[in-house]
């Protein structure tokens, strides 16, 4: 069945063509360095090009690029080009209708009783601006100007893009959305609708793909090829190039009038255009603020970043969700609602403190420093396990923290922690508990609504009572699953331990993952019964290890029982819950497998659970070479997985570097993306059926030295809920 689409009219007489917009060319400060030799690419040739009326008396408005290389010939340096651009603009000119799928902005009167000729562009939830990527492939070096207006526009909201010698001349989507069509009395051309209200539009394409209106693309989809096209008038330019505009429909504006966004200050892959005066000038820095280029016309050069990051942080410790949150102190489940408004904010454990961002439901606020403790500066590593979890009572989270002189808490204050004290000197280094050895997490084991801290010790599993305001001195619960020889011979690092009510009665019990199987030791109120053997599965004698082939305790068919699920060889096996045992495994999904050569290699590609599509049932989220792969909880098995983002792949996303949470950050039952990238916070919201395009959500917390310097082995980062 066609797709339906909706035509938005911008009425109003154009006025004219921008005039004086600068006083001369702009003297360069740099000389570009000499690109590589091109590898050729094919071309888009997809549907014909848009209509172009009799071309206009051309006033250059795009340098000629140098004569293209033979075959197997070195390319040669492409000199930086200036142009004055006075009394000019190389955008559209005709009145332009968009024809937008259902869902994007739609026209109405600002208000019926003003008298006022304003409109307003209205979009059903506006949003922050998302993560652009520079539109042209990874490697290349294009051309790029400062920025310049389009005639019907308000705002510096456009820039050239110019292959020169470039062999690949297709632009690329600068983010992911839904393909519209902007038409004129004479031809069209493609916009790309990103969602909130922000919208891309390509102008001088040759090969334009009308098939993709009315469709979602990725980031990086070629749309066309860069040309000299005036489907909807203009000047034309002497040479290929794409004049990109940046539109965001969720202003008032002048009738007529489009509102180009100014582009000065965006970001573009990992490079800022900052403007200067006049049309066309600028300089485009990099992420450490650095100007790298400055530009008068379309000057050279800009490289697209490869989308690789760097090598995987050898030696961190097992984290097979990929949240940055090793495996260890997963065991415990976090809480970073600070303001308990049921939105989780985001908590940082740096080198000189924990920061705290509010989140807003589309981002974060700035960093602030909460408390200077727990910082990487002054002892605290991967070998002193923190988290944030409500022990006061009063439904604000708090610091938790195992240090050298035992547990420390420093109480929770909408966004501020309390000065650190120690709550119980046991369960610390200095005592001989040891990450990789004696697990510690915290949960109520007694049932009167304070979580308790619970260790396993050499001699078995001990529990240290919450009293509101301290742990009461360690008691002995078990002799069992413990360290030593004589307590079973359980060690962390081969047979994880999860404390978590199996059988119904409300109090939390033991699961452990032991060498023959899966073993409970039920909570009595006042201690644990001796483990019994619920399944002969998922154990080290039939090769599942820690970090290589994850195992879940959690409730996967809805019933209110948690369950065991595992990601192995042949795919994702589940036993199911009965009250008193677990079922015997059934494979659910032959996706998903973990290998140590393959697809979902556990040091690689992460994997993790979560109910992305709000019906209440647990999916699976996994991040491959690809993007974000999703195979939807059916209750009974898993549906087969299908790409909902080509963002936050495990290329780009590397391990060590770049940790990724699937929680729910906007309060709508749906679980989003969260991804501590390099220049900082991107989000990528869940619609139910894909995730939109990523946005950013704060400029801090990233792994680049501007963003901060954030490294997976030294800091903390949390966003959980």
């Amino acid at each position: 069945m066609p797709r339906t689409t909706r035509r938005i009219t911008l009425t109003g007489i154009i006025a004219g063509l921008v005039g004086a917009l600068c006083a001369g060319p702009m003297a360069l400060g740099m000389t570009p360095t000499s690109p590589s030799t091109p590898t050729a690419s094919p071309t888009v040739t997809a549907s014909p090009s848009p209509a172009a009326p009799p071309p206009a008396t051309p006033t250059p408005g795009i340098a000629t690029p140098e004569p293209a290389p033979s075959a197997g010939a070195p390319t040669p340096s492409p000199e930086p080009i200036e142009d004055d651009h006075d009394h000019e603009t190389d955008g559209p000119t005709e009145p332009l209708t968009r024809e937008l799928p259902p869902g994007s902005p739609s026209l109405e009167p600002l208000s019926p009783t003003s008298g006022m000729s304003t409109m307003r562009l209205t979009v059903p939830a506006y949003g922050p601006q998302p993560v652009f990527r520079l539109p042209y492939a990874p490697s290349r070096r294009w051309g790029v100007s400062g920025s310049h207006s389009d005639s019907d526009g308000i705002n510096r909201g456009a820039i050239d893009f110019a292959p020169l010698s470039s062999s690949d001349k297709r632009v690329l989507a600068v983010a992911s959305g839904m393909v519209y069509r902007v038409t004129c009395g004479s031809g069209w051309f493609l916009g790309v609708d990103h969602g909130g209200g922000w919208m891309s539009e390509y102008y001088h394409l040759t090969s334009a793909r009308s098939s993709l209106v009315g469709t979602w693309v990725e980031a990086g989809t070629p749309l066309g090829n860069a040309g000299q096209t005036l489907p909807c008038g203009g000047t034309p330019g002497s040479s290929a190039h794409v004049h990109l505009s940046i539109l965001n429909s969720a202003v008032d504006v002048p009738s007529g009038k489009r509102k180009y966004v100014a582009v000065s200050g965006i970001q573009f892959d990992t490079f800022t255009l900052r403007d200067s005066s006049g049309a066309y000038n600028g300089s485009w820095r990099n992420l450490a603020g650095n100007t790298v280029l400055t530009s008068r016309g379309v000057t050279c050069c800009l490289t697209a970043s490869s989308r690789v990051g760097p090598a995987p942080a050898a030696g961190t410790a097992p984290d097979t969700d990929g949240d940055g949150i090793d495996d260890h102190t997963d065991a415990t489940v976090w809480d970073t609602d600070l303001d308990s408004n049921g939105r989780p904010d985001l908590v940082a454990f740096g080198s000189d403190g924990v920061y705290t961002s509010s989140g807003t439901g589309t981002g974060f606020t700035s960093a602030s420093r909460a408390t200077t403790a727990f910082g990487s500066a002054t002892g605290w590593s991967r070998s002193h396990p923190r988290m944030t979890v409500d022990v006061t009572g009063d439904g604000r989270p708090d610091v938790v923290a195992f240090g050298p002189a035992g547990v420390y808490v420093a109480a929770g204050s909408s966004g501020s922690f309390a000065t650190a004290r120690v709550w119980v000197a046991s369960f610390g280094t200095n005592r001989g508990w040891r990450v990789g050895t004696h697990q510690r997490t915290v949960v109520d084991v007694t049932g009167d609504g304070r979580p308790d801290v619970v260790g396993f010790g050499p001699q078995g599993v001990f529990v240290s009572r919450n009293t509101g305001s301290s742990f009461a001195a360690p008691t002995l619960w078990t002799d069992t699953m413990g360290s030593s020889a004589a307590a079973g011979g359980w060690v962390e690092s081969r047979h994880p331990r999860r404390v978590v009510d199996v059988t119904g009665d409300g109090l939390p019990d033991l699961v452990g993952f032991g060498d023959d199987g899966v073993h409970v030791a039920r909570n009595t109120g006042g201690g644990f019964a001796d483990p019994v053997r619920w399944v002969a599965s998922f154990g080290t004698a039939k090769g599942w290890t820690v970090g290589q082939t994850p195992r879940h305790v959690t409730d996967i068919d809805g019933d209110g029982r948690p369950d065991i699920v595992g990601f192995g060889p042949q795919g994702i096996w589940v036993s199911l819950n009965t009250g008193s045992n677990f079922a015997v495994p059934r494979l659910w999904s032959s996706q998903f497998r973990s290998s140590a050569s393959g697809a979902w290699r556990a040091d690689r590609n992460a994997r993790t659970l979560a109910d992305v599509n709000g019906d209440g049932r647990l999916d699976v989220v996994g991040f491959a070479g690809s993007g974000t792969l999703v195979a939807l909880g059916r209750g009974s098995s898993f549906a087969a997985a299908s790409s909902w983002t080509a963002q936050f792949d495990s290329r780009e996303w590397t391990r060590g570097w770049m940790p990724r949470s699937v929680t729910d950050v906007n309060g709508d039952g749906r679980a989003d993306v969260v991804g501590f990238a390099r220049d900082g916070v991107q989000i990528a919201l869940s619609t139910g059926s894909r995730f939109r395009a990523a946005t950013h959500a704060t400029r801090s917390y990233g792994w680049d030295a501007s963003s901060g310097a954030w490294r997976v082995a030294r800091h903390v980062r949390a966003v959980a809920f």
